[in-house]
C-alpha cells in the first residue's frame, strides 16, 4: 500500500502513478483509519516542509503500526531541496522497529512561490519527470533495494526547527480569511488537512493548529485566502493538472 500526503496534487500524482506501475493501492494518510498499515511494501509519498518531513507525516509515522519486516520506502517531493528529510524518516521508523530501504526526493513545482511573487507562470515541464522517477521506484520495489544516498543532515531544517525559524516560517507562510471575499462556499474547510478552517457566521475562521501547506490558499474559488494580507491571483494558484480538487479533499 503506498500512504501519501498532498495538498496541491503533486505527491497525490505521483502515489497514484507508482501504484498503477505497481498493481498496488493509495490512501491519504489523513483519511486512513486503521492503525496497522498494510502490505509486504508499504510507500510513503509527501512533500517537503521546511526542508523536512510534515509534522502531519511525522505523526502519522509514529502512530501507525508497520507490518512486521515490511519493505519500505519513499519519495518526497520539494521545491529544489528535501534538507534532511530522509534521515528524520528513518530515524521515526527506527523508533517503529523497522527501516527505510529506499529514498528518492522529486524536484517539481514548489506551492510556496505564491508567497513571494505574482505572475509566477509556473513551468509544468518539470512534471515530465515524473515517469522516469516512477520507473525507477517500481524497479527498486520490486527488486527490493537499497538506496540511502539522499539520507543527509541540513542546516535548513536545523534552522527552521528553532524557535526564530519557526517564527520567520509563520510569518513568511501566514495564510489568513479576507472577510470582505469570502462567500463561505466550504472549500478551504473540506481542503484543510488539520481540520484548521471552520465557517463561522460571516466567513471562513482559521484556527491556531496551521501547517503551513498552503492547500487553502491555493484551492480557495474566491482567492478569499491572503497571505501577509496580500490577496493572491487565482492566475498564481496551483494544483497539479492531473489531479481534481474533489481527490484532494480530505
Amino acid at each position: 500500500m503506498i500512504y501519501y500526503f498532498s495538498t496541491t496534487g503533486n505527491s497525490l500524482a505521483l502515489a497514484q502513478k507508482l501504484a498503477a506501475a505497481l498493481g498496488d493501492g493509495v490512501c491519504s494518510v489523513t483519511r486512513t483509519k486503521e492503525k496497522n498499515l498494510e502490505g509486504p511494501a508499504v510507500g510513503l509519498v509527501f512533500p517537503v516542509y521546511y526542508g523536512d518531513v510534515p509534522a502531519n507525516v511525522q505523526e502519522f509515522v509514529r502512530s501507525h503500526a508497520f507490518p512486521e519486516d515490511a519493505y519500505v520506502y519513499a519519495l518526497a517531493t520539494c521545491g529544489s531541496t528535501w534538507g534532511r528529510t530522509f534521515r528524520t524518516l528513518q530515524q521515526l521508523l527506527g523508533e517503529k522497529g523497522c527501516r527505510l530501504a529506499w529514498s528518492r526526493a522529486v524536484p517539481l513545482i514548489a506551492n510556496s512561490t505564491i508567497c513571494m511573487k505574482s505572475h509566477i507562470g509556473y513551468d509544468l515541464k518539470k512534471l515530465d519527470k515524473e515517469d522516469s522517477v516512477v520507473r525507477e521506484a517500481v524497479e527498486a520495489v520490486k527488486n527490493r533495494k537499497e538506496d540511502h544516498s539522499q539520507e543527509q543532515d541540513s542546516l535548513l531544517a536545523q534552522f527552521s526547527a528553532t524557535w526564530l525559524g519557526r517564527k520567520i516560517g509563520n510569518w513568511y507562510l501566514d495564510v489568513q480569511v479576507a472577510p470582505d471575499r469570502c462567500v463561505r462556499c466550504g472549500e478551504c474547510v473540506r481542503l484543510c488537512p488539520m481540520d484548521n478552517i471552520h465557517l463561522g457566521e460571516k466567513s471562513a475562521v482559521m484556527g491556531d493548529h496551521c501547517l503551513h501547506c498552503l492547500a487553502c490558499l491555493h484551492g480557495c474559488p474566491h482567492q478569499a485566502i491572503t497571505v501577509r494580507g496580500r490577496v493572491v491571483l487565482k492566475e498564481d494558484q496551483y494544483r497539479h493538472p492531473g489531479v481534481t480538487v474533489q481527490e484532494l479533499e480530505r
